[in-house]
């Protein structure tokens, strides 16, 4: 036959048994045919190797083993055979050579294989396992040293792990579970997403897992809005931890993260990172942590660069959204937590990237590689483990400006408070007081609704516009409230500008309009709803939002709880996520302590109307004073 090699292989591969049908067919010993690779003929052995490196090594009987990297190239460019140099063809369509190449491919990083032995990463052996299961491969030798790494991991189904005593909270089994996952993959070496839906308790899994490694020295890198979030969280839920805060000046940065070992955990945002880098390059720590890890999606970005070149012995990512636009943002993601899994970002496009619609084998393929680092759960399954609501209060830090506006007035308030104790004008001032009170709640908020030549960041809106982000992304609805028309005016010139479909509803809205706008919130593609205390504090049936967010606090809590069932009542088939914002070093943050300490205070506070005597009068000297003091 001198046709070409592609009709020779088409020819003995699916063609000659036609001529076998009419007669019998004869070729001589010397005769070139298709090899077609049995089980019997493939020996593949496995050993411990050097630091976290298994050796694989296979055997192929009768093929040289200066052909197997050309072998390995024409599977992957998706050929049917492989023509040896002695003229034979290697048929690529069998079963059992097939699922050897794939796995090889795998295993192998795209180096040159050499003397047919391939080094891979332990991480790669939970993969493995489930392969060689999967697949029914028998022929592995060696296949104890598998077993023994996916018995520690199985670990985690056993919840063999104790929770920390110090721990000032009650973990429910999912979160657990989660505890337990993390403390295994940090024996073993591994790193791991924790990539339960928002609102399930990334950050108190996380404390309980830093909190049984006390004594260590670890790092969490987080958004500049929830850095402070964290330290609290921390104070409340693990108090014996040693916190150094990475904010503030350079100098003060510089002398926390100088002083690193004093601490069991640090704490810094993606902007600080990137001006401290070259401190941190010389440390060495136990466990670095990404939290909403999605800001490093982008590979190229300076977010992902900088965190990249923190050296730790484990990495763990925390984010609600591990893949928003792309697999590559998974990809950078992994980069990150355990470098070289997923290959280079180039090979990681040639495999999986832009064969992903075409091949169900693919997707199946980067499951399997995925699924023992990420954990995901969703509100939706583990409803039962869960409370109707849950409530989370995130702090935020004021910019400048607006830090600076708030400190000048409230100095000036405090001054002309204790004037009128001083006087004994105390009682007769009060409505002039809460006047002054209401405008610095306003500043702390929003100071442009009190300063008309104001032009600085407000902080609680930047925030916003970040959660409402996320949570639109992952297909929420949600509620925004604010006792102020017009603070909630100025968030909807944001919204605007910002391109987020928003519905907006005030107390000057007549009621037929109020239900028009009601329903199609409601029945609509509209994931934001805008609403003020008088026309949404009660009477609104809002069940098809599962997020509410409280943009400044409201002092007595029932009115909160008013809001919040706007959302959560009879009909809502989600769990509700109540989210508060507090600005930070404010009144706001006392009214929230407050609201622990001094019950008496919150029944007699003003709600919406701050010119109703009655909620003041029960206010003492003491109580002003300590609403002012921040």
């Amino acid at each position: 036959l001198e046709l070409w090699d592609e009709y020779i292989y088409n020819f003995f591969k699916n063609k000659i048994h036609k001529l076998q049908r009419i007669g019998e067919v004869y070729y001589s010993e010397n005769f070139k045919g298709i090899i077609n690779m049995q089980a019997k003929e493939i020996t593949t052995h496995i050993y411990p190797g050097k630091y976290n490196y298994f050796e694989f090594e296979f055997n192929l009987k009768n093929i040289d083993i200066n052909e197997i990297n050309g072998i390995l190239q024409a599977f992957r460019n998706k050929l049917k055979y492989y023509k040896l140099e002695n003229g034979e063809f290697l048929d690529l369509e069998n079963l059992e050579l097939k699922n050897l190449l794939k796995l090889i491919d795998i295993l192998n990083n795209d180096n040159d294989i050499l003397n047919n032995k391939i080094e891979f990463n332990k991480n790669k052996a939970l993969y493995l396992n489930e392969y060689l299961k999967e697949f029914r491969i028998p022929y592995l030798k060696g296949k104890r040293y598998l077993n023994e790494l996916k018995s520690k991991y199985n670990s985690i189904d056993k919840l063999k792990y104790s929770v920390p005593l110090e721990l000032n909270a009650s973990l429910r089994k999912y979160q657990y579970k989660g505890f337990c996952w993390l403390k295994t993959l940090d024996e073993l070496g591994f790193g791991g997403i924790l990539a339960d839906e928002m609102g399930l308790g990334k950050t108190i899994q996380t404390i309980a897992f830093l909190l049984s490694k006390k004594n260590t020295n670890n790092i969490i890198i987080t958004p500049s809005s929830l850095i402070y979030n964290w330290k609290n969280e921390i104070e409340n839920f693990a108090p014996s931890l040693k916190i150094g805060v990475v904010d503030g000046n350079k100098n003060f940065r510089n002398k926390i993260i100088e002083d690193y070992k004093y601490y069991d955990v640090l704490l810094t945002t993606y902007s600080l990172i990137k001006n401290d880098i070259e401190e941190y390059l010389n440390i060495n720590f136990d466990t670095i942590i990404l939290d909403e890890a999605q800001y490093i999606k982008n590979s190229n970005s300076q977010n992902a660069k900088c965190v990249k070149l923190l050296k730790g012995k484990n990495k763990f990512a925390l984010t609600g959204t591990p893949l928003e636009n792309s697999l590559l943002d998974l990809w950078s993601i992994f980069d990150f937590v355990m470098p070289g899994y997923l290959y280079n970002e180039k090979t990681f496009i040639v495999k999986y990237h832009r064969r992903l619609a075409e091949e169900q084998e693919i997707l199946n393929e980067l499951k399997r590689l995925i699924k023992p680092f990420i954990l995901r759960r969703l509100k939706k399954n583990v409803a039962k483990e869960l409370p109707s609501k849950i409530e989370k209060i995130i702090e935020v830090e004021l910019p400048y400006e607006q830090k600076k506006v708030y400190g000048i007035y409230s100095k000036k308030v405090f001054e002309i408070v204790e004037k009128k104790i001083k006087d004994n004008d105390f009682t007769n001032g009060k409505i002039e007081i809460l006047s002054y009170i209401t405008k610095l709640r306003q500043i702390a908020s929003d100071p442009r609704v009190v300063l008309d030549n104001y032009s600085g960041n407000v902080g609680k809106i930047d925030v916003l516009i970040e959660i409402l982000n996320q949570s639109i992304e992952q297909g929420h609805k949600i509620l925004v409230f604010s006792q102020f028309t017009s603070i909630l005016a100025n968030i909807k010139q944001k919204l605007d500008q910002e391109k987020i479909t928003n519905s907006y509803l005030d107390g000057k809205i007549p009621i037929k309009k109020r239900v028009e706008i009601v329903n199609k919130f409601n029945n609509g593609n509209t994931s934001v709803f805008l609403i003020s205390l008088k026309a949404g504090g009660t009477g609104l049936n809002l069940q098809n939002a599962d997020i509410v967010i409280h943009f400044d606090p409201w002092w007595n809590p029932s009115i909160e709880e008013q809001a919040t069932d706007r959302s959560h009542r009879i009909g809502q088939k989600n769990i509700v996520e109540v989210i508060k914002l507090i600005s930070k070093d404010t009144l706001e943050e006392k009214v929230v302590k407050l609201q622990n300490e001094k019950k008496k205070l919150i029944a007699n506070i003003v709600e919406n109307d701050f010119y109703n005597e009655n909620n003041i009068l029960n206010l003492t000297e003491e109580d002003i004073l300590n609403l002012l003091k921040c």
